[in-house]
């Protein structure tokens, strides 16, 4: 059973990891799909409590995961 990826379960995953800017989450395409349902608007990423959110367009993350991304600045 694949786990359900929505808004809570992000916040719970930022929060359990001390996660802040210096990294982006990127999630299976159904995943991220799914978590932004906005009426049909294309969006490319999303913020949640100051972390980036992309959808993984390269086939690395499966459906259920989350991938933490490191961001180095410099």
């Amino acid at each position: 059973m694949k786990k359900n990826i929505d808004l809570a379960t992000i916040k719970s995953f930022i929060t359990h990891n001390a996660l802040n800017g210096n990294v982006m989450l990127m999630l299976h395409p159904r995943n991220f799909e799914k978590l932004i349902k906005n009426g049909g608007k294309k969006v490319k990423s999303l913020c949640v409590q100051g972390v980036n959110i992309i959808a993984d367009n390269n086939n690395e993350v499966n459906e259920g995961e989350i991938d933490i991304l490191e961001i180095s600045i410099g």
